[in-house]
């Protein structure tokens, strides 16, 4: 019994040998028995990238938001919002006939915001003139420099109003209820009023016709240059009358028609920015963006410089893209003076080539397509932090490369849109041009403090 003991003993003594010699002599015995060809190598590398300004100001006239006013900043210029408006009728409605004795009251244009942009008290003129010259065409795609000429000669002045966007008739405790609701009004002339009541009972038959009755309104606005009101409802309103015989005697009823400007007709969205190129002065250092449409910075990213650096260091084996960042960080300018148009909540990088279709068509190129990537504003970052790892990959792998080859993209301002699926995840379910105004400043490619850059962690295998 000792002697199996004593054996036991013996061995588990030599196998603690063993094992402590291993761990003195050589603390990577797993990694020196691997073949050299075998290993894992990362690496990462900080790339420059080339920024220019390019002006851009048409977008998609079709929007969601519908801008009017005019904003001067000292900074980006002026941008001017104006409206070309159809109306939609109750298609079907019948006035009581003649022996009804229908007879007009008053015909009156709300135009409904929730926000605007600018100073409060500043005084705004808004003109309304009736389209007579065409209508909209509703499977036309128009962008946001279209011609009001070709829908108007603007010789019918429908009315003018000077108005602010805080309207100050109305009282502060009513201002502050949480259910008001901001509306320009204004009501029409007799002789537009009687021009309206007497479109032909024919015209109420479907949209089309009468659209060519009554084209629409170009409504624009003259002097004031500190506010841009946002507006999300306009409607033409129709009071009317007619009396009927009850009981022996005469019976007035008076009632009223809504026409609104929603999705069943069109309206478009006219920005202009008629001093963009002579305010935003060159500057290496930054790259402005200014929306609706306006600057948007064309980025050249050195994708055969990023390819050979890799293989320099990879090799022959599979390279794997772990992450890459752009860069795009905020300037912190001195605007002293200059009001804040407000961050884009995010930019988009679309290659060059991938940008008309998008513009004109909110055609947004998928993931797979490798064309575009989206990315938020970090408020603690104060960037736009932009992964592009996916963006790169498919041009990383091609085996035969020109070195020199680069890839232009726009960084456009987009409005995103998210939808919440049933297990709480998030989704995006339209992207579109940023209709709002809105305006950054972006550190370059040369920026001597912290330029535009790309941020590549990489692997090969």
């Amino acid at each position: 019994m000792k002697s199996i003991l004593f054996r036991l003993s013996v061995c588990a003594a030599a196998l603690m040998s063993c094992l402590v010699s291993c761990k003195d002599n050589d603390p990577s015995v797993g990694i020196s028995i691997r073949p050299q060809q075998d290993q894992i190598i990362v690496a990462s590398d900080t790339f420059h990238v080339k920024t220019e300004e390019i002006f851009l100001p048409p977008v998609s006239a079709q929007t969601d938001s519908m801008m009017l006013g005019e904003f001067y900043s000292p900074t980006f210029g002026t941008t001017k919002a104006e409206l070309l408006v159809q109306l939609t009728p109750p298609v079907g409605y019948e006035f009581p006939g003649e022996e009804y004795n229908p007879q007009p009251d008053s015909l009156v244009m709300l135009m409904g915001y929730r926000s605007w942009f600018g100073v409060d008290n500043a005084p705004i003129e808004i003109s309304i003139y009736e389209m007579n010259r065409n209508t909209i065409d509703y499977n036309t795609r128009y962008l946001s420099d279209v011609d009001p000429g070709q829908f108007t000669d603007s010789t019918i002045l429908m009315g003018r109003r000077i108005v602010t966007s805080v309207d100050l008739t109305v009282p502060d405790s009513v201002r502050e209820e949480e259910d008001y609701y901001p509306t320009i009004r204004y009501k029409f002339s007799d002789e537009q009023l009687q021009r309206f009541f007497d479109i032909p009972q024919s015209a109420y038959s479907d949209l089309n016709s009468f659209c060519e009755e009554f084209k629409g309104m170009y409504i624009t606005t003259q002097y004031g240059v500190s506010t841009m009101f946002y507006l999300d409802a306009i409607e033409m309103r129709l009071y009317y009358h007619y009396t009927y015989d009850k009981n022996g005697k005469d019976t007035v009823v008076n009632t009223s028609i809504t026409y609104p400007a929603n999705k069943e007709v069109r309206q478009l969205n006219r920005l202009i920015h008629p001093d963009l190129e002579q305010v935003v002065a060159p500057n290496d250092s930054i790259c402005n963006v200014k929306s609706a449409g306006g600057i948007y910075p064309r980025v050249t990213i050195p994708i055969g410089r990023i390819r050979q650096r890799m293989y320099e260091k990879i090799g022959d084996k599979l390279i794997n893209v772990n992450s890459a960042i752009m860069y795009i960080e905020r300037a912190d300018m001195d605007l002293l003076g200059d009001p804040d148009l407000g961050t884009p909540a995010y930019l988009m990088a679309i290659t060059a080539d991938k940008y008309d279709d998008f513009i004109k068509h909110y055609d947004v190129p998928q993931q797979a397509d490798s064309t575009s990537v989206i990315a938020s504003f970090g408020i603690s970052s104060m960037s736009y932090d932009m992964d592009i790892s996916y963006y790169l990959v498919k041009h990383l792998r091609n085996e035969s490369f020109d070195p020199d080859e680069e890839i232009e993209v726009y960084l456009v301002p987009v409005d995103v849109t998210m939808e919440t699926s049933s297990n709480s995840s998030s989704t995006i379910s339209s992207i579109r041009p940023l209709s709002k105004l809105a305006g950054v400043q972006l550190r370059s490619g040369t920026n001597g403090y912290s330029p535009m850059r790309i941020q590549v962690l990489y692997s090969g295998f």
